[in-house]
């Protein structure tokens, strides 16, 4: 059998509420066609869904539907964003920031507010005590250019957040290797359990 060019069939889901299983992303792409790989994924140590997930079809007619149909869906708390994954390469290194000394109390949105006037954002997570389920403080925020993510870090590392106590961080998230095992680590080890060796060279986009 053939290697499949995964470039038309292979779709990167952003945007997934905490409560979502591989079982549950499966029931709702099989009804666009027949899927090859679905993954939610999550680290591998605690369970925490880094809140996006990869689907791929078997057709690319059912991946470009599937965009149609599932782009801006509501599903319960959060508006899934559905596009191609790309491959990794230079134009999405340095992408991914890891943010310090947010304010304990930050939604999804004044994150989004914060950072959105850099650069689009593909993807943000704030993570939370598994125990409260209150914020950190610390969070994920990933842009489509690496220019943008630089522009952020320019604006806003060493800004004093009205609340907070601390200068807001703002680095690569590539540049501190327990965060990036913690986030990335959970990507590659999920997929490699799963087989899907050609989804391993894909990141959020």
């Amino acid at each position: 059998m053939e290697t499949q060019d995964t470039s038309m069939t292979n779709l990167i889901i952003n945007y997934l509420p905490q409560s979502m299983t591989d079982k549950k992303l499966h029931q709702m792409f099989i009804q666009i066609g027949q899927i090859e790989a679905c993954r939610v994924m999550k680290d591998v140590k605690t369970g925490y869904s880094f809140g996006f997930g990869f689907v791929n079809f078997a057709r690319p007619e059912d991946a470009s539907r599937a965009i149609e149909v599932m782009n801006g869906l509501q599903v319960e708390n959060k508006r899934l964003k559905v596009s191609y994954a790309r491959p990794a390469g230079e134009d999405i290194k340095d992408t991914n920031l890891y943010v310090q000394n947010l304010p304990r109390s930050i939604t999804e949105r004044e994150l989004e507010d914060l950072f959105a006037p850099y650069g689009q954002i593909v993807q943000k997570n704030i993570l939370k005590d598994k125990y409260s389920g209150l914020p950190r403080g610390v969070a994920f925020v990933r842009y489509n250019k690496k220019e943008d993510a630089q522009k952020a870090i320019n604006q806003l590392n060493g800004v004093l957040l009205e609340g907070c106590s601390e200068h807001l961080s703002v680095k690569i998230a590539e540049e501190h290797g327990k965060q990036k095992a913690a986030y990335l680590a959970g990507l590659q080890t999920g997929l490699a359990h799963r087989g899907t060796n050609d989804t391993l060279t894909y990141l959020s986009y």
